[in-house]
C-alpha cells in the first residue's frame, strides 16, 4: 500500500531540494517535491521572509542561498521540547555539508554550528511532520500515554491514536502490553527505508535519512 504520509514536511523538501540544486526554477521545485508550484511559491516567500533561503537574481534565473545559522535556531511554535539541540544540529550540519559537496560558493562553509549558542526563533512552518515528532517523543519516552503524547505533539489524543495506527501499520513501530499501558519500540530500519521520506522520483539524500534516524536513535539510548 502506497503511503500518504511522511516524515518531512513540505517547507522541508523545498529547503533540501534548493540545497541540492540551488539555481532550480520554481517549476522544477514544484515537480521535484510533488506539490503545485502556487504552493512552491508559498513556501519559498515564507523561507525567504524568515531570512533562511535567499533568492538572488542570476540572469533569467533565480538561484538560492542558506542561512544555516538561522535555520539552526528556527524551531516551529510549540515543539522546542521534541527537537532536542544535538538533533537539530546533526540535521543542520548533514544540509550544511551536502549543500557544500555541491560546490554553492553562496553557502557559508562553516561546520561549527550549534543552535544552543543561537537566540531561539519560533515559526509558524516545522521542518518535520506530526509522524517524525511523534517519534521522537517515543524516542524520549516509550512508555508516554496517549495523552502524554498529545501533549507534547500538540495535537488531539485522537490525532495521537490515528498516527500510531499509521505507524504501526508501516512497521515503524510496535506496542506491548506493560501492565495498565503501552510501551512503543522503534524499528530503525524501517525509519530508513520508508518509501516516502521521498515524494515521486526525487530522493532524499541517504545522508540526511541516516544522520536523522541515527539521531532519533541516540535521542532513546540514555533511556534503555
Amino acid at each position: 500500500m502506497t503511503q500518504s504520509w511522511g516524515f518531512l514536511t513540505n517547507h522541508a523538501l523545498v529547503l533540501i531540494y534548493v540545497i541540492r540544486h540551488h539555481d532550480s526554477t520554481v517549476r522544477e521545485i514544484s515537480g521535484g517535491i510533488g506539490v503545485t508550484e502556487r504552493a512552491t511559491l508559498a513556501i519559498l516567500r515564507e523561507l525567504d521572509e524568515d531570512g533562511i533561503v535567499i533568492r538572488h537574481r542570476s540572469g533569467r534565473r533565480n538561484t538560492y542561498s542558506v542561512n544555516f545559522e538561522r535555520l539552526a535556531a528556527y524551531r516551529r511554535e510549540g515543539t522546542v521540547s521534541l527537537t532536542p539541540r544535538e538533533f537539530v544540529d546533526g540535521l543542520v550540519k548533514a544540509l550544511l555539508t551536502i549543500a557544500n559537496s555541491n560546490g554553492n560558493g553562496s553557502t557559508p562553509r562553516t561546520s561549527a554550528l550549534d543552535s544552543g549558542a543561537l537566540e531561539p526563533r519560533m515559526g509558524r512552518w516545522g521542518f518535520l511532520t506530526n509522524h517524525a515528532l511523534l517519534l521522537l517523543s517515543i524516542a524520549l519516552d516509550d512508555g508516554a500515554t496517549v495523552r502524554e503524547m498529545a501533549t507534547s505533539v500538540g495535537v488531539t489524543e485522537r490525532a495521537i491514536v490515528a498516527l500510531l495506527n499509521q505507524l504501526e501499520d508501516a512497521s515503524v513501530i510496535t506496542r506491548t502490553r506493560n501492565g495498565r499501558r503501552n510501551e512503543y519500540t522503534i524499528n530503525y530500519d524501517a525509519v530508513r527505508s520508508f518509501p516516502r521520506w521521498s515524494p515521486g522520483d526525487w530522493q532524499v539524500p541517504p545522508e540526511l535519512i541516516d544522520v536523522a534516524v541515527r539521531g532519533l536513535h541516540a535521542l532513546a539510548m540514555p533511556a534503555r
